[in-house]
């Protein structure tokens, strides 16, 4: 990749770099010399340079505060690719579904949608409807039915966390009525509303090792198998790039055994 950088574009990059946030930069370089690198590219340029950029308050910020409030603005009622579609469109950028996501988790933004259900204050098709009762059986029925704003007690509203007493990881309810299908583990909720459904026989693990950190880019998708190649060959590591290199050896070696 470096091959496509003129000599006078790696000296613009040098010289540019201090004192500026990574898209800062991407922005000035593509204006200047016409082109489309992404943020990626120039990330990676970057590092593989040993090139340092950013004020220390912004060193690893991406995102500025216009597109932070963007999003907190039209997150309400709508998909993440839908969300990520009319933020590309307003900045005229071509940000990942799982970036958006990544804003919505480090804000705590939430939709209103989860999995397909309901969260709190998002209106139903059928309200206001008796459902297919007849009038009499509506009549009958109406005197023992919970009243408008009658909330048990104990019901946690969805959204809510809680720590899960087995293994100390961090839940969060993501529906009412199915007891303990209602909660998840954070982590799956966070990389399936970036990617989607986790297949079955798969799990998400913490590159680092910390169950509370919860970036995207920390979060690792791998079967039961690949997992099992893992423990035994001690490939997991506090060192996420290493843990994530651990991971595709596995992914490697359990093909290989199927075959």
């Amino acid at each position: 990749m470096s091959k496509f950088y003129t000599e006078e574009m790696k000296k613009y990059i040098a010289d540019n770099c201090k004192g500026k946030t990574i898209l800062d930069l991407q922005t000035e370089f593509n204006n200047k010399f016409n082109t489309d690198i992404t943020y990626k590219a120039m990330k990676s340029y970057l590092s593989g340079h040993k090139l340092k950029v950013g004020r220390r308050n912004e060193k690893h910020r991406k995102y500025k505060d216009e597109h932070i409030e963007f999003v907190k603005n039209n997150v309400k009622g709508i998909t993440l690719k839908e969300l990520t579609n009319r933020f590309n469109k307003e900045f005229n950028m071509n940000v990942s579904e799982s970036a958006i996501a990544n804003i919505k988790n480090k804000n705590n933004l939430q939709s209103g949608i989860v999995g397909g259900q309901f969260q709190k204050g998002q209106v139903s098709w059928n309200k206001g409807k008796k459902g297919s009762m007849s009038p009499e059986q509506y009549k009958k029925c109406q005197a023992t039915m919970f009243k408008k704003g009658n909330i048990p007690a104990n019901r946690r509203p969805i959204g809510s966390e809680r720590i899960d007493k087995r293994d100390g990881s961090i839940l969060i309810k993501v529906q009412d009525g199915h007891k303990q299908q209602n909660w998840m583990g954070k982590h799956r909720y966070i990389y399936e509303q970036a990617y989607g459904k986790i297949p079955k026989g798969h799990k998400v693990i913490f590159a680092d090792g910390n169950n509370r950190n919860f970036d995207l880019s920390n979060l690792i998708l791998v079967s039961n198998a690949e997992e099992l190649i893992m423990n035994k060959r001690k490939l997991f590591s506090e060192n996420a790039e290493h843990t994530k290199t651990g991971a595709l050896i596995a992914k490697v070696l359990s093909k290989a055994k199927t075959r």
